[in-house]
């Protein structure tokens, strides 16, 4: 799942659902897809729609795809007991359908149309997300929600955030005008080993800098309600390229936050 995925001057996020999980949690419980391009579907949709259909199913969605077609069977909340989604056309025009059962007396089934964009194979083999290489600083971050929580108070002192980090776990956040000065300070943040590979040594030396968008920023760290098991903070700063991200572990799946740089 992709947004903003063509526009480097928005934040860009981007997700990835397990399809397996140990604990049984994962996206899909069974699934199979079949098209002539890789076995690979992409479309577009308009996010508020998608959210309004996914209400009615609870937090807790577990699905398969056959076909083309998205089965989802969810144990989700008191009111859906089951819900199927599949791909389909009407009338000339794509859409996302959901048929969603919902327990009552007697039960009712309910079915929502989504429209929704086909992407060609030339669309889909452009549909990248963004390599930033090796970063110039990795850390697992702060609890997201003390992060939100400062920059809450800092956006109501200017909207622009600086953030700084380095390799001997290190971060600092703050807000530097001619009139205002603000920082606040973490240390013992730990580096993460990528890769399988061994996490590096401590080195205050590898640092990076960056300036964002508070309310960008702020948007991004409220994330915290997804409650992740940790978030990495990586920071590109090099030979005039800067880049934040934010990669957020959700059980199985993964979110990770592209954010434009301002300087």
């Amino acid at each position: 799942i992709a947004v903003n995925a063509d526009n480097t001057s928005k934040p860009q996020a981007w997700s990835a659902l397990a399809t397996e999980s140990e604990d049984g949690s994962a996206m899909f419980k069974t699934y199979r897809i079949e098209s002539k391009n890789g076995n690979k579907i992409a479309f577009e949709i308009d996010l508020s729609n998608f959210s309004r259909a996914l209400k009615v199913l609870g937090p807790f969605p577990s699905c398969g795809v056959h076909s083309g077609c998205v089965h989802l069977c969810f144990q989700t909340s008191e009111q859906a007991e089951m819900a199927t989604v599949k791909l389909s056309k009407k009338l000339g025009k794509a859409f996302l359908s959901f048929e969603i059962i919902i327990q009552s007396t007697p039960m009712m089934t309910v079915i929502q149309d989504i429209p929704i964009a086909m992407m060609s194979v030339e669309e889909q083999q452009v549909l990248l997300e963004p390599d930033i290489g090796e970063p110039s600083v990795r850390l697992i971050a702060p609890p997201l929600k003390s992060l939100s929580n400062v920059i809450d108070r800092l956006k109501g002192l200017h909207d622009r955030v600086c953030i700084r980090a380095n390799m001997a776990g290190e971060l600092e956040v703050g807000v530097e005008t001619e009139f205002v000065f603000m920082n606040n300070f973490w240390k013992d943040l730990e580096a993460p080993a990528l890769d399988g590979q061994p996490a590096p040594l401590k080195d205050p030396s590898q640092k990076a800098s960056v300036v964002v968008d508070g309310a960008v920023l702020g948007k991004v760290l409220s994330s915290y309600q997804l409650r992740p098991t940790a978030t990495i903070l990586c920071m590109v700063d090099r030979m005039g390229q800067k880049i934040l991200l934010w990669h957020l572990f959700l059980g199985e799946d993964t979110v990770t936050y592209y954010l434009p740089v301002l300087e």
